[in-house]
């Protein structure tokens, strides 16, 4: 797991093996991402940038977010994360 020194993550949250949360490297986006409560993530996702991710938020595995998720209690998945449903992380947490 790599996760940047100026990521800020919530509580209670579930992090799975090989995660990557830091910046994206691209000029406009250099900071690093907030992530709310209650978020799961699962193996191998990528969150990359100044982003925030809402609480109760699921992220799926492989999942290579670069834009802010601010819809709380949803999942997030795919190349690049989209919403897929409307269930969030209190089954998985």
């Amino acid at each position: 797991m790599v996760v940047n020194t100026f990521s800020k993550i919530g509580s209670n949250c579930k992090i799975l093996s090989d995660v990557t949360i830091g910046i994206s490297g691209k000029k406009d986006s250099l900071g690093a991402p907030s992530i709310g409560n209650n978020v799961y993530i699962g193996t191998g996702a990528r969150i990359l940038g100044n982003i925030t991710i809402a609480d109760n938020v699921v992220i799926g595995a492989n999942a290579v977010v670069t834009k802010s998720i601010t819809e709380s209690g949803i999942t997030v998945a795919g190349i690049p994360a989209k919403k897929i449903n409307d269930v969030g992380s209190e089954f998985y947490i």
